[in-house]
């Protein structure tokens, strides 16, 4: 069977469901597989990098390359 059409019989299937458990555990096992998915991506960094990373904040920081929280807010707002 198509991915597709099995899909949609799932989809189809969810919309008559009216059992609170069975929406519980759907949501349940897409919360699971939604963080599943996003903790494969992520990659360790290892000490040396994450020191790098933290010396050039500081560098950064120093060299006043930084936006105050209030200018951040009203920028952020335009996205």
């Amino acid at each position: 069977m198509d991915l597709a059409v099995k899909k949609i019989e799932l989809i189809e299937w969810l919309a008559k469901v009216h059992d609170k458990a069975v929406i519980m555990q759907i949501e349940t096992l897409k919360n699971r597989s939604i963080k599943e998915s996003y903790e494969a991506k992520l990659k360790p960094m290892s000490s040396k990098t994450y020191k790098a990373l933290l010396d050039k904040s500081e560098a950064e920081y120093k060299l006043g390359l930084v936006t105050d929280q209030e200018t951040f807010i009203k920028e952020s707002s335009e996205w």
